[in-house]
């Protein structure tokens, strides 16, 4: 019935270890302030060291408790118990050796400093068994971690190639990755947590204290998926709740190794698996819609100067250099405003002119911005005089000619632009007489309709 109380002390040890680590740097600080009245402060100083003492016996013994209950590997905790035992003796000397001085000698300084000094080379080892050797590096850049002599932590997702993912092998390029984002922190050589390291596809093979986690064949006798899928508040859930949880795509790829046998060497593709399990982890390049050019930032007076003129202006996503420009506001722009422009011509990527005075004169002009993308030409005097100089606009995706005159025939100048994808003309005369199929890009009237349906004739 009482046998929980030494566990229990033993988990107390990350609350104990707190107390001597204040009270003793306390006196520390206290032998070197008061150095010339330690006479009138000495009873302070002493009893600061008496509790820096005992608290440090009391984490010492919890520390080692928790050893032998939570499975830590004895190369793991040996030398931070070492020392906090050491620090434990050096403790309670200096207290003797202050109730024993008449004065602050230099000597009891140089153990003072001593005494931090093991604290904190202590400290830190219990850190590193607590949160693992990376603690404190893991959030550092990457190249700053490389210079420092560690291994380059990553977070990234589980990617697998798309076109030949059955050529990857299934546990070292699917499992394993998996492991090391959400098990590795804790059960890997330097922190054995339970005994287990799953660093390794033969720490897996060899398991923890519990005994084996695999078994090939039948994942749900095997720990090493059994655990992942039970409640968050089961004891034996893994990872423990308030740590990172593998995806549910995750747990069941891993579930599908156990099943194919759990081998090392084997490929995805002989493993007789579905490819709708493969399929969340493709790796997808995504082709932006903008432009990646390398060009300067319009600095921010040059923004407000266009919104001071009517320009509705904004950049296209945070820290871009590349501008959204629109006359929404500035109807009455036309051919000769160009000039209010050209500030941003390498920088605009979206032009909207909709329901402004502009004429076909003013598409030499929009010919010069070497990244429109987007062109909306919209209820405009546009008729498509001169339409063919928007192939120079050499990232012109998306053009906008709806309720303008612009006929069939001038549209054609656009047939095999390198990089235009689709034209909207609704309400032109392209809308009366074009063919969404004759053009190197899809072209949208809007003369759309759909086919009666049954309901259409029932009267209730």
């Amino acid at each position: 019935m009482i046998d929980f109380i030494l566990p229990l002390f033993g988990r107390l040890h990350p609350i104990l270890v707190h107390l001597p680590i204040g009270f003793l740097v306390f006196g520390v600080i206290l032998i070197f302030w008061f150095e010339k009245k330690y006479a009138v402060y000495s009873p302070v100083i002493q009893f600061a060291f008496l509790l820096g003492a005992i608290s440090a016996l009391l984490a010492s013994i919890s520390g080692f408790l928790q050893y032998q209950n939570e499975g830590y590997a004895w190369d793991t905790v040996k030398f931070h118990l070492i020392l906090g035992i050491f620090t434990t003796i050096l403790s309670f000397g200096l207290w003797y050796h202050l109730k024993k001085a008449v004065s602050t000698p230099t000597q009891l300084k140089i153990k003072g400093a001593s005494l931090i000094m093991i604290i904190t080379i202590t400290g830190h080892l219990g850190g590193n068994i607590t949160h693992g050797d990376d603690y404190f590096t893991e959030v550092l850049p990457p190249e700053i971690q490389a210079l420092l002599g560690g291994e380059v932590s990553t977070t990234e997702p589980l990617e697998l190639p798309a076109d030949n993912w059955e050529e990857v092998e299934f546990y070292s390029g699917a499992i394993q990755p998996i492991l090391d984002q959400n098990c590795k922190s804790c059960h890997n050589p330097n922190k054995l947590k339970g005994e287990l390291d799953l660093s390794s596809f033969a720490g897996i093979q060899k398991g923890g204290e519990d005994g084996h986690i695999l078994e090939s064949g039948n994942p749900e006798e095997s720990a090493l998926f059994s655990r992942l899928v039970l409640p968050k508040d089961d004891d034996d859930h893994m990872p423990p709740k308030d740590k990172r949880q593998p995806r549910k795509e995750e747990i069941e790829l891993i579930k599908a190794w156990i099943e194919s046998g759990s081998s090392e060497n084997a490929k995805l593709g002989e493993s007789a698996i579905k490819v709708s399990l493969v399929e969340p982890f493709f790796k997808r390049n995504e082709i932006p819609f903008y432009p990646v050019v390398d060009v300067a930032k319009l600095p921010q007076d040059s923004i407000s100067k266009l919104r001071d003129q009517g320009f509705f202006a904004e950049i296209v996503k945070k820290d871009s250099p590349l501008l959204k420009v629109s006359c929404i506001n500035f109807p009455g722009f036309s051919d000769s405003d160009w000039y209010m422009l050209q500030s941003a011509k390498n920088q605009i990527v979206y032009l909207d002119l909709t329901g402004t005075a502009i004429t076909d004169a003013i598409l030499e002009q929009i010919a010069t911005l070497p990244n429109l993308t987007v062109l909306k030409l919209n209820q405009t005097a546009i008729e498509g005089s001169g339409l063919e100089k928007l192939v120079e606009n050499k990232n012109l995706k998306l053009l906008y000619i709806n309720d303008t005159e612009v006929t069939l025939d001038q549209l054609s100048a656009l047939d095999a632009h390198p990089t235009l994808e689709k034209v909207f003309a609704f309400d032109s005369p392209v809308a009366d007489t074009g063919s969404p199929s004759q053009f190197s890009f899809y072209l949208e009237t809007g003369n759309l309709s759909l086919p009666p349906l049954p309901t259409d004739t029932i009267v209730y």
